[in-house]
Order: structure tokens, then sequence, then C-alpha cells
């Protein structure tokens, strides 16, 4: 299929109509054919414009941006870092969010939906086929031209501004910036019963405004216009101010102040400075609003993705109940978005609108992209059917976000003895991009395609944290080794049927614990003269924000289940023995939900010897965000973030390797020994036995802060294999914890 994308750091406005592979579709999703889809000339021309310097200080004015990069710089090193920058500058992105087309595949849990219904969808770019979630999809009623539910997500905006600014029947609203956004508004207004007045220096704007029914159009260039409204009101000024105008001036905001009246509201709906004058706004008691995105639901992940709906009788108005009102006044003849229609391209000729946008020479506020009718819906694109390279280890990915861009490719295109085959990932969008670097013979958004590849002989599933469940068992299945990054599994029930696969169909599977690996585990290993009896791991991160992804309940799961395995695996190879039992509490307030747990401690007990992981959100810089100390019979090592560590025995002095200035985590050394076991050579890497006794221990540790309870691990495990079928004889797991290795032979 066809998409169309941008460049970031293309200031002329070039936008790239690429080939990829038809979208997967997940079971919140709808798969729909386009037939048309929405230019926002404001939103999408930003982001077309913004030249290198624009991107560097808006990345250095982020506090959060910036301890992003020197995280990286600590992590990986300048001139990796340097490589990751420069490829987030040069790879595409997808634009466009607003269209309409036909209902050609529903996901499992769809309903309400029918193959063959038109629709219009929000939240998903210019493409021939686009794959919306649910909330983002409604349907379009016969009578309406495609053309005008195209506009559906600007007419959700519109909409939603109205809402903020708490608009009754017959009141006086002033719209300031009559762009797309804003003649939707006015149609809104005066359609809701409102007295419309437009306020713009284009005058042709204003003169669509006029036509669609504002009452008064005023032109801020031209002297007399704020008097002009306040005679229009009887000198009370409006009731509501809606602004839909972009600008670094504070001009605009101080003069909506100006021409609200006392106790109006004035709502933001563009991008303003706020410098405002404090007369008009304290004096005149004017409550100032912004209007984000189009309802209730916007950038919450659980309603974006379709899981949850909120209860009408409470939340009257999500964004989907915005979008379905839209498309009820279209039908009804309320609002008509075609004065607005400048202009309909092909999506062969998709440059031609964005140059016209940015040349201002659209003879008008909006254009639409066209598609054909019979888009290419192969989810496969494959540039060779080559058979693997002789002593070569093929190696595909499921899954190819920024950790796989930024940490494990690197790491793979270092090693001569690896082939990379293939790219499974949900869209496609980041695998085409580096597919001609790479040499990938496939690039699918269907697993089973990817798994079917003869010349991959094994697979690294990095894709999002609830997707690994499926992948795993798909992999197994097929026959090929496993890397899969944690954690493992999200939910307790699919570890249960992880534990009685493998111990059926038994292969090569080893979790992406990567901590293990760092050459200076290895150099305090060497440094204890016996295993330690006692470690104590600390980890201190900063908090995160309470919608972070890694804290959804479905997304993430807390923090203890999307990172616990990490300490729990390092801990069982310093101690060098298997637990006996788990013992952890929260710290703090017990969430309602632990999947939202942010601070714990876990105590791991072993015969004759213990492990505390304590993690807290209560990091600041300059101290160690992790900090690794092992006892031992006269001796005492201090690992900080696996990139200082201090030895202290027997002499009296302590000795220091590593400077703390760069981190060395174990990611290349860890694939390293995946290729290793794959090629049956010597390896010390982490078995499943290993890898499933982390994820245990996890489980454990979420089960004993719910019941506040020690957990004893055999007892535990037993139980999982018992459900829900019984299973006959008690399997005990002798999980590998020293370097004895896996192996994988594939000569």
């Amino acid at each position: 299929m066809k998409q169309v994308f941008r460049r970031v750091i293309d200031r002329r406005g070039r936008v790239l109509v690429a080939d990829l592979p038809a979208p997967h579709v997940g079971p919140d999703q709808v798969l729909v054919q386009s037939h048309y889809s929405l230019i926002s000339s404001g939103t999408e021309m930003g982001t077309l414009s913004k030249t290198p310097a624009e991107l560097v200080r808006q990345t250095v004015s982020d506090p959060w941006m910036r301890n992003v990069v020197k995280q990286t710089i600590l992590a990986t090193g300048p001139s990796q870092t340097a490589r990751r920058v420069w490829h987030e500058m040069i790879t595409p992105r997808e634009i466009g969010y607003s269209g309409a087309g036909t209902v050609l595949a529903l996901g499992d849990r769809v309903e309400g939906l029918e193959i063959g219904q038109t629709v219009a969808y929000a939240a998903s770019g210019h493409a021939e086929l686009a794959a919306p979630h649910i909330n983002h999809v409604v349907p379009v009623p016969d009578s309406v031209d495609l053309r005008h539910a195209a506009f559906v997500t600007v007419g959700g905006i519109a909409m939603q501004s109205l809402r903020r600014a708490d608009v009754q029947f017959g009141e006086t609203v002033a719209i300031y910036g009559l762009g797309l956004v804003g003649q939707l508004c006015a149609a809104i207004a005066k359609a809701a019963g409102c007295v419309v007045v437009g306020i713009d220096v284009n005058p042709k704007a204003n003169e669509l405004a006029a036509a669609a029914g504002a009452a008064l159009v005023v032109n801020p260039a031209e002297s007399g216009w704020k008097r002009r409204i306040s005679d229009f009101t009887g000198k009370n000024g409006v009731d509501a101010t809606i602004i839909c105008a972009s600008s670094d001036s504070a001009e605009i905001i101080n003069s909506a102040m100006e021409i609200t009246r006392r106790q109006g509201r004035v709502v933001i709906v563009g991008y303003v400075k706020l410098d405002i004058h404090p007369k008009s706004f304290l004096y005149n008691e004017i409550d100032l609003r912004y209007s984000r995105a189009y309802g209730p639901g916007s950038y919450h992940a659980g309603y974006e993705k379709g899981r949850l709906d909120y209860p009408f009788g409470y939340v009257r108005w999500t964004e989907k109940r915005n979008l379905e009102e839209f498309i009820r006044l279209v039908a009804i003849g309320a609002v008509n978005p075609e004065p607005l229609i400048a202009g309909v391209y092909p999506v062969e000729r998709a440059q031609e609108p964005f140059d016209a946008i940015r040349q201002h020479t659209l003879p008008g506020v909006a254009a639409l992209i066209s598609y054909g009718p019979d888009p290419d819906r192969s989810q496969t694109m494959r540039s060779s059917s080559r058979p693997r390279v002789e002593g070569k280890v093929g190696i595909s990915l499921i899954g190819f976000g920024n950790h796989v861009l930024g940490m494990h490719l690197p790491n793979l295109k270092a090693m001569r003895e690896v082939e990379l085959r293939g790219i499974a990932s949900a869209t496609g969008r980041n695998a085409s991009a580096e597919a001609k670097g790479l040499g990938v013979s496939i690039i699918t958004t269907d697993v089973d395609e990817l798994l079917a590849d003869e010349g991959t002989d094994a697979v690294m599933i990095c894709s999002n944290q609830p997707e690994h469940y499926g992948h795993l068992r798909a992999a197994v299945a097929a026959g090929k080794a496993v890397f899969i990054e944690k954690p493992m599994v999200t939910q307790l029930d699919d570890f249960a049927e992880l534990l009685r696969l493998m111990d059926a169909q038994p292969t090569l599977v080893t979790l992406g614990l990567n901590r293990r690996y760092s050459p200076l585990v290895d150099e305090l290993r060497a440094a204890l003269q016996s295993p330690p009896d006692y470690v104590e791991y600390m980890i201190a991160n900063p908090p995160l924000p309470a919608d972070h992804w890694s804290l959804d309940p479905v997304d993430g799961g807390g923090r203890l289940i999307s990172e616990g395995e990490h300490f729990i695996d390092l801990c069982n190879l310093l101690i060098g023995r298997r637990p006996v039992s788990v013992t952890a509490r929260a710290l703090g307030k017990l969430p309602d939900d632990l999947r939202t747990l942010c601070n714990f401690s876990v105590t791991l007990h072993y015969d004759g010897a213990a492990a505390t992981v304590t993690f807290n959100e209560s990091g600041v810089p300059g101290f160690p965000r992790e900090r690794i100390s092992a006892f031992a019979k006269g001796q005492v090592a201090i690992l900080d973030d696996f990139g200082k560590l201090t030895t202290y025995g027997p002499g009296g002095k302590p000795r220091t390797k590593g400077s703390g200035l760069h981190k060395s985590m174990g990611h290349a050394e860890e694939l390293q020994q995946f290729v290793s076991a794959l090629k049956g050579e010597p390896n010390h890497l982490l078995s499943w036995e290993g890898s499933a006794l982390a994820t245990l221990c996890v489980f454990a540790a979420q089960e004993s802060i719910r019941l506040g309870a020690e957990i004893d691990l055999d007892q535990f495990h037993r139980s999982l294999l018992a459900e829900p079928q019984p299973v006959e004889g008690d399997v005990a797991p002798d999980p590998s914890l020293d370097d004895a290795g896996a192996s994988a032979s594939i000569g």
C-alpha cells in the first residue's frame, strides 16, 4: 500500500509517498480502505517546516529531553548517540490524522461495525489502508459524501473547543483565526444556535465564514476592529472567544481578553504567546482555558487503544461521541465542509497540496488526498528469497522500536557471523526506512510470515510487552530459537501456560537480562574468593508520570513486572543458588492495582544466603541509579551503575575499576552469547530455566505483596503447573545459574 511521510529536517516541506506492507490489525482495531484523507494545514505544515536549529532549540528547552540525551550518552557513548540522533532526524514520520473510507476487516473485539460499511476515522495517517482503534472510528450514513466525512477529526477538535467554552444557545462567540479548525468552529457554533463573530487577517477566510453564516467578520489588521465587536455586542463584549490561531505575539491573547465580556471565557486551541496584561484578564474575571485534541479520552492509553469507554451517563461527550456528533451535523446539513475544499489530489501527487499550502497558493483552507479503488493488501514485502549465507546465523526481529534501533541493531550489524533475515512490526514504517541498509529479505506485519522463513534460525522478540506471550508461543511452535526482551510476560496465567509449553516442547529460549553480561559483573564475581551470602541491590530512579506506559495495567503492568526480572536475575547469578522463598512489600501506600506499583522491596531467601532488591523513585542527579553491594566472607564489592567497581578485602585498601563515566550494561556481550549458543559453541547464555526462574520470582513477589506473606517458590511453581488442568507428578526445575550455557546448534 502507499502511505505519505515527512522527514524531520526537510524544511522545504517535501513529503515521501512510500510503499509499505498493509498494517497489522489488532483485536481493537479496524482495517479501513481509505477513500479520502484530510490535510491539516496548520498541524502538518508546522512539523514540515522545522529546521535542524529549531529542533535543537526545542530539545534543549525540554528538561525531559535533555535528561534522555544525557542518559543515552552515558549508556552508549557520544558516537552512538550521534548516530541515533541522526537517524531520528532523517527517519520518515507519519503525517495526517483524519480520513474516511470502507471497512475491510475487524479486530476480534470490535463490535458495532460491519465489513463494507463506510466510516470516518481519526488518529491514522495519509495511507491507502488505515488501522485505527475502535474509539477512533465512527459510522458514516450513505447520504454523507466521504469527502466531507474526512473532516471528522478536525470537526471533533472544533466541537471540543466549543464544549470547553461552555457556549449556550443565543450566546455570541468570537472565533479568532479562521483557518480549517476556525471555520468548522464557526459552523458548529452557528448550528448550536450561537451568534458567530469571525476574526482573521485573511479576507478570503473572512468571506468564507460570512458565507457560512457568521453574523460579523472583522480583520484585526484594520483599525477599529475591536470597537466594531463592542458595538455589535451592545458594548458588552462576546460571551466567549475561541482562539484558533497560532502566533509568537502576545497581541492575540490580549485582544481576546479585551473583546470578551466580564466573566466570559477564552479558550485556546492553537499556540499563542501567553504574555497576558492583567487589566482585562483580572479585572473582568475572565476564565482562560485550553482545549486539547477532540474530547475526553485524548492521550489516555486505555481509551485511545480501544480497550475501554467512559460510561455515557458520567462522560457525555468523549472523543468518539464528538466525532459521531460531527458526522450527524454534516448528515443533516447543519455543517457543510464543501466550501472549505480547495482541491482533491491523488496520493501519487501528494506533494502538490503541501507545496500549495506552504507557498500560500491553495485557493481555500483545506485539501484532500484521494486513493484508488484497489490498494495492495499484502502484509509482506520481499526483497529476495535468498537462502541463509553459509556459516552465518539467520536472525529476524519481531518489533522494531527505539530499543532495537538504538541498541540491538548496531550490535547485530557489528557481528559478522549474523545475517539479518527479516523484520516484523505492526506498521512496517521503521523497518522499511532501514531495510535497504540492512539487506533484509522480508518486511512484514504478519509474524507468521516471518516465522515461515527457512533462513531464520532465531527471532528476537522486541515487540510491545503485552504481545510477548503470543509471539513467544508462535516462535516456539515454529521451531525457532528465541531471544525475548523482558518482561517475558505480563500476566501470571500466560506464564503458567509457557511453563507447560516449554516442559512439553523444549527449545532454546533466553530472556534479555543484559546486566548479568556486563564486564564489570564478571570482574565483581572474579574478585570475590567465595560466593556472597548477602546481596543488596538498590535502584533509585526518578519518578515516572502517572500516565507513563509502563504503569498502564495492560501495556506495562507496573515497574515490578516490567523491570524486576533484571534485578532478581542478577542476584540469583551472584548468589549462585536457587531461592527457596520470596518476601516482598510495597514501599508506601499499597496501590489499588499492583500493576501500577512503583516502589517496592523484594527479599530473596536462599539456603544460607539472602538478597534484597529495593526499587524506589527517589533518584537524584549525581547518585547512582543502580548500586549492587555483594558481601562475601571477608570481602565486599560495590558496583555503581555498571561503570565503577570498588572492592574491599583483607588488605584494607579498596581497589577501584572504572570511572563511572561510561556504563557497559552487557547488551553487546548478551547478543554474542546468544549467537554462540545458536552455533553450538561454548557460551554462558542464560538458559530457559534461569529465565523462567527470574520471572517466577517476580510473580512470587507480586503475590507476596498482595497476600502480605512469604511465598515458597517450589510450592508456587507447582501451583502454576497444576492450573488450569492438573499435571500428573511434580515438575522440579533445576535452573542453570552458572556459566554452563545453552546450545542449539544450527549446523
